[in-house]
C-alpha cells in the first residue's frame, strides 16, 4: 500500500509581515515533520497575506515573498510543502502555489480563475494564467504535475475549485493522484459545508485525493477567514480540521492509500474514457521530483481512521443547524475582533459605550471573548484589564431600566463599568445649536436628537485617546441600511464589529448566547424595546418599522436584487398580520431611506464582513451616492398583489 500522510494547515497571517508569517509556517513545518507528514498544504498567499489590495504593485512584495520562500525551503528537508505567494513575470503579477520538495523549490502552479464579484477584486491586481508552462525565478511555472516519491501531485488555487471548468480536471487526466488546494476563503456561516460538498464532489468525480487548506483569522481588516481544511478520498472525508480556532495555526493530518486511487480509476470505465483524452489538455508540464526516499505511513494509523462500520455511515450531526449557524457567526465575530486588535498593535483595551440596548451588549460580549483569546488564550485571566465600559446618560431621556441593564451585564461579565452624565454637555450643545440656527425655536427635533449622539461620540473618542483604546462602534446592519445613525456620533470609532449583522440577528445571537453560556443579565436587555433614547418615549420600530419587516426588505432588495414592488408582494405573504397598505408604506420608506443614505454608508468605520449580504462600500457593495429611485417608487404605488 502507498500510505501517504497528508497535512492541511490553517494559519493566521498579517499582510506584509514576512518574518512573522514565515515564522508561523516554520512552526507548522516542524510540527508536520514530527507527525511524519509526507505532503503539507498551507493556505493561499500565506507568505505575504491574502488581502494585499493595491500593495501588490510595490516591487518589494514579490521580491520579499520569494526570499521568504527560499528561506522556508531550507527548513523543509524530508517532506513536500505547497506554499502560497505572489510572483512576478515581466509586467504580470500571479497568485502562485509553490511546491517545495526536500528542501528546494521545484515549481509554481499559477491561479487560473480570478473572482471579481462580491468582496473579491482579484481581476484588478492579478493576471490569470491561461494555459501551458513557463519559467519564473528559475523554476517551472504554470500548469504542472509533480512526480514525487510517493505519487503524482498537482494543485489548483481557491477559486479554481469553484469554477465549472476546474483546472484539476485536466491535471488528473495528466496523471495527478492528489490535488491540493491552498485557499483564502472568507467566512460566512455554514460556508464550510459548501466547501465540504465541493471537495467531496471533486474527489469523487476526479477519482483523486483532494487536500484543502484555508487561511485563518483577519489578515488585513475587513475579512475574517475561518481556517479549517479537508482531506478527501473517493470514498469520503478522511480528515476535517476545526474551523474558527483561536490558535494562530492548526495542523490536521490523515493517511490516504494512493493504491485505492489507482484501483478506483482502473475499475471506473467513465474515468478511463475521460483520461484517454489527456492529449486534449496540452501544455501541462510533468516535473520529476522523485529525489529522496518514501517511507509509507503506518498501517495502524491508516486502519485507525477507517470508519467503525464500512456499511453504516458515521453518526449524524447532533447539533441543530440554526445553533451551529449562530455559534459559527459568533465565533467569527470574536476571531475577527481579536485579530484586528492584535495585528494593529496600537491599543491597550477595548472601549464600549453601553446603552442598555442589544447592539452595545453584543459588542461587549465580543470584546470580552476577544480579550480572553489574546495571545491564544494565555492571558485569559487578565481579560478585565483589556475591556472598559461606560454608560452615558442624558437626564432628560435616559431611563433607569437601561442603566440597570447595562450595569448588570458589565458586572456579570466582570469588566469595569462607570456612569458619566452628558447632561451639561448636551445642554451646552443645544444652546450653541440655537445660536447657530438663529434661535432655540429654529433647532429641529432631529438636530436635538443628533447633538446628544455627537456629544457621546466625542466623549468616547477623547477617552480612546487617553486610554489607548479601540473604540467599538455599536451600529448594526439594519441601521446602516436606512441611515438610522448619527454622522459624527454613534457611527464614529475605531472598529465596527457588528455592522454586517442585522438587528433581528443581533437579537437571535443574544438569545443564543444567553442560553448557551448562562448569562442571565442578557434577559434584562432583551426585555427592553429597542430605543435610541434621544427623545421622550422613543422607540426604534415606531420611528422606522418592525425590524423583522425592515430586515426582510433589506435582504430581498439588497441581496436578492428584487424590485420594490416584488419586495412588497413577498411581504404580503410573509407578514399577513400587517395591512397591505401599511406594508406598502414601509416598503416605500425603506426604498427611499436605503437609496438616499449611501452617503452615510460611505463614512462608516472599518467593518468586519461575516455575511453574504454586505453594505460596506469598500468590500462587496458598490452603490451610487447620487441617484433616483422615483420611477420604482411610482411603480410600487400602482402595484397590485
Amino acid at each position: 500500500m502507498r500510505l501517504v500522510r497528508i497535512g492541511v494547515a490553517a494559519v493566521s497571517v498579517k499582510v506584509g509581515d514576512f518574518a512573522g508569517n514565515a515564522g508561523r509556517l516554520r512552526a507548522i513545518v516542524e510540527a508536520a515533520k514530527a507527525q511524519g507528514v509526507h505532503l503539507l498544504v498551507t493556505p493561499e498567499l500565506c507568505l505575504s497575506g491574502y488581502s494585499l489590495e493595491d500593495r501588490i504593485w510595490w516591487p518589494d512584495i514579490a521580491r520579499r515573498s520569494w526570499q521568504s520562500l527560499q528561506e522556508l525551503a531550507t527548513h523543509c528537508k524530508g517532506l513536500s510543502v505547497f506554499v502560497g505567494l505572489p510572483v512576478r513575470l515581466d509586467a504580470m503579477m500571479y497568485n502562485a502555489a509553490a511546491l517545495i520538495h526536500d528542501g528546494s523549490v521545484r515549481g509554481l502552479i499559477l491561479k487560473k480563475y480570478l473572482p471579481t464579484y462580491s468582496i473579491f477584486y482579484e481581476g484588478r491586481n492579478w493576471a490569470a494564467w491561461n494555459h501551458g508552462a513557463t519559467e519564473i525565478n528559475g523554476v517551472p511555472a504554470g500548469e504542472l504535475v509533480f512526480d514525487l516519491p510517493f505519487g503524482k501531485v498537482s494543485a489548483e488555487i481557491c477559486e479554481d475549485l469553484w469554477s465549472t471548468n476546474s483546472p484539476a480536471r485536466a491535471r488528473v487526466r495528466a496523471g495527478a493522484e492528489i490535488i491540493c488546494n491552498p485557499s483564502a476563503s472568507p467566512f460566512t456561516p455554514l460556508k464550510n459545508e459548501q466547501r465540504r460538498r465541493l471537495i467531496l464532489g471533486a474527489s469523487g468525480s476526479l477519482a483523486c485525493v483532494y487536500a484543502y487548506a484555508n487561511l485563518l483569522g483577519c489578515d488585513n481588516s475587513r475579512l475574517v477567514f475561518d481556517g479549517g481544511g479537508f482531506i478527501a478520498s473517493p470514498e469520503g472525508i478522511v480528515t476535517e480540521a476545526p474551523i474558527l480556532s483561536m490558535d494562530y495555526w492548526t495542523l490536521a493530518t490523515g493517511v490516504v492509500n494512493l493504491d485505492d486511487v489507482s484501483r478506483v480509476r482502473s475499475e471506473n470505465t467513465t474515468w478511463r474514457q475521460d483520461a484517454s483524452r489527456a492529449h486534449e489538455a496540452p501544455g501541462i508540464a510533468a516535473i520529476d521530483a522523485r529525489g529522496g526516499t518514501f517511507n509509507p505511513a503506518s498501517v495502524k494509523d491508516y486502519a485507525t481512521q477507517l470508519p467503525r462500520s464500512f456499511y453504516v455511515p458515521g453518526e449524524a450531526r447532533t447539533v441543530n443547524e440554526s445553533s451551529r449557524y449562530l455559534d459559527e457567526l459568533y465565533g467569527a465575530l470574536v476571531l475577527g475582533l481579536r485579530d484586528y486588535f492584535e495585528k494593529v498593535g496600537a491599543f491597550d483595551r477595548f472601549l464600549v459605550a453601553l446603552s442598555g440596548g442589544r447592539d452595545s451588549a453584543l459588542c461587549l460580549l465580543l470584546a470580552v471573548q476577544a480579550a480572553k483569546a489574546f495571545n491564544q488564550g494565555r492571558d485569559a485571566a487578565r481579560f478585565a484589564e483589556r475591556v472598559a465600559s461606560v454608560y452615558l446618560p442624558n437626564k432628560a431621556f435616559s431611563s433607569k431600566a437601561t442603566e440597570e441593564a447595562a450595569r448588570a451585564l458589565a458586572d456579570e461579565l466582570g469588566v469595569p463599568f462607570k456612569v458619566v452624565s452628558i447632561a451639561e454637555e448636551a445642554d451646552l450643545a443645544l444652546k450653541k445649536a440655537g445660536e447657530l440656527a438663529g434661535g432655540a425655536e429654529q433647532v429641529t427635533a432631529l438636530a436635538k436628537q443628533n447633538l446628544q449622539a455627537r456629544v457621546r461620540g466625542n466623549m468616547m473618542l477623547n477617552w480612546a485617546n487617553s486610554a489607548k483604546g479601540l473604540l467599538l462602534v455599536t451600529s448594526n446592519l439594519s441601521e446602516a441600511a436606512v441611515g438610522y445613525t448619527t454622522t459624527g456620533g454613534d457611527n464614529q470609532g475605531g472598529y465596527s464589529p457588528i455592522a454586517n449583522v442585522p438587528k433581528t440577528l443581533v437579537t437571535l445571537l443574544l438569545e443564543h448566547v444567553a442560553r448557551r453560556d448562562g448569562i442571565r443579565s442578557l434577559q434584562g436587555i432583551l426585555d427592553i424595546p429597542p430605543s435610541a433614547e434621544l427623545a421622550p418615549d422613543q422607540r426604534d420600530e415606531a420611528d422606522l418599522m418592525p425590524y423583522v419587516v425592515l430586515d426582510d426588505l433589506l435582504y430581498l432588495f439588497a441581496r436578492r436584487r428584487m424590485s420594490l414592488p416584488d419586495c412588497w408582494r413577498v411581504l404580503l405573504h410573509r407578514h399577513p398580520q400587517h395591512d397591505a397598505e401599511q406594508l406598502r408604506i414601509w416598503t416605500r420608506n425603506f426604498g427611499r431611506l436605503f437609496a438616499y443614505n449611501q452617503w452615510k454608508r460611505e463614512q462608516l468605520p472599518v467593518t468586519l464582513k461575516v455575511l453574504d449580504l454586505d453594505l460596506d462600500p469598500k468590500t462587496g457593495f458598490r452603490f451610487p451616492v447620487t441617484q433616483s429611485i422615483e420611477d420604482e417608487l411610482n411603480e410600487l404605488s400602482k402595484a397590485r398583489p
